[in-house]
């Protein structure tokens, strides 16, 4: 360890070692006392179904939870592993791979099972400290976001024209505020001419989110309700300019403050962005728990979604934060969502189905899909909204067997 290094100095971290060897595992221990983390266990062998509440067990009380796994011994157990830890955890620990390989294939197989971090063995005390601090950091400014009593927020971005973003963000939109009962907000963050409020069938006219930035100093909760759009579904709306002549650009730090006040009125915020990786979009990425970029089964969009996970890369955004959807997806496609992972090296962490029955009419009409109709591409924005808030009346959800999913 670095002399001068500052420590952790335990306060709710817990370390816990799944598959490690006893060497490897006395040498997280070592890390552990160093940092002086007070809560640490060692799993010498990987997690099976049955010792699922002895992980969970650790998980009580902790503020951030952090868990090294090995995926030398067997991957496919550590991909298992790593899987039922983080459930039983309720989501909430950091997972960290251990390989003496840097294979894409096996990185791939351990992002798809959760893992954010990839450290190599033999596991170096150095890089396993540097690693604790870091996330220990990270989650002491989540928690402080947190605390200050910011929603869920969460980025929308499609890697080409007519990806989809902007259709797969007000579905789940409406679907977060009628179905879940959650206060949204979705921002439509176009300079001009953005389709929010078309796809919605909400009037055009009135007044847009740059006029609502241009006014934050004076703003309220009551003047706040006069700049958005309520649609019938129960989610908001701040709308992009409908007019090139009205200037539009904001800089990064008008539209941060932007964010932050309405973090505090909203359980969920969806940003529907342009294209590009200007300032603005830097910070919206930046600020959001999830930010998913939206392709198509083409081979210039997947060539332009590796661009965008590049230049990610680049601006130190967390792996864990970015996100794909394959949109459009159906079986006359050649290229597979398989293929997609092994070009851009990253999971696709969600696929929707080309419904154009659905999503024709819907956008012609402006009148999203409703949430109650049985159709493949409901389903699965049903699916993820589940994931995002619990269903408020479960009762009725659960008259018939299997209705939750139908």
């Amino acid at each position: 360890m670095a002399s001068g290094s500052p420590h952790i100095a335990d306060k709710g971290l817990r370390l816990i070692t799944i598959g490690l060897d006893q060497g490897a595992a006395e040498s997280a221990q070592r890390v552990a006392a160093e940092e002086s983390i007070q809560h640490f266990t060692a799993f010498p062998e990987y997690v099976e179904a049955h010792a699922i509440g002895g992980v969970a067990g650790q998980a009580d009380g902790s503020e951030a939870i952090v868990c090294l796994v090995n995926f030398d011994k067997n991957k496919e157990l550590a991909a298992k592993s790593a899987v039922a830890v983080q459930a039983a955890c309720g989501g909430r620990a950091t997972l960290v791979a251990l390989s003496a390989e840097e294979n894409p294939a096996l990185i791939l197989m351990a992002m798809r099972a959760g893992c954010t971090e990839y450290l190599r063995q033999p596991l170096q005390t150095d890089g396993l400290g540097s690693c604790l601090q870091r996330l220990w950091a990270r989650c002491r400014a989540t928690s402080a976001a947190n605390a200050s009593g910011a929603g869920r927020m969460i980025g929308f971005l499609g890697v080409r024209g007519g990806a989809g973003a902007t259709t797969i963000a007000v579905h789940l939109g409406t679907f977060l505020a009628q179905r879940h009962s959650q206060k949204t907000l979705l921002l439509d963050r176009h300079p001009y001419l953005g389709h929010v409020a078309m796809l919605l069938g909400l009037e055009t006219q009135g007044y847009d989110f740059p006029e609502m930035v241009d006014n934050l100093a004076r703003m309220d909760l009551a003047l706040l309700n006069s700049y958005v759009a309520c649609h019938a579904s129960g989610l908001h709306v701040l709308r992009s300019p409908e007019s090139f002549s009205r200037k539009s650009a904001m800089c990064g730090e008008a539209l941060e403050r932007a964010i932050r006040f309405l973090g505090g009125i909203y359980d969920f915020i969806l940003v529907d962005c342009p294209q590009g990786m200007d300032e603005c979009n830097q910070v919206v990425v930046r600020r959001c728990d999830e930010f998913y970029f939206v392709t198509t089964p083409e081979l210039p969009a997947v060539r332009d979604l590796s661009r965008y996970l590049a230049c990610a890369a680049e601006l130190e955004i967390p792996p864990a934060k970015l996100k794909v959807i394959l949109n459009q997806q159906d079986s006359r496609r050649v290229v597979t969502a398989e293929q997609v992972e092994e070009a851009i090296q990253h999971p696709v962490n969600l696929t929707l189905p080309f419904c154009p029955s659905d999503l024709v009419p819907a956008v012609d009409a402006g009148e999203p899909v409703p949430c109650s109709k049985k159709s493949p591409f409901a389903i699965q924005i049903r699916k993820w909204a589940c994931t995002l808030a619990p269903a408020p009346e479960a009762a009725i959800l659960t008259r018939r067997r299997f209705a939750f999913w139908s």
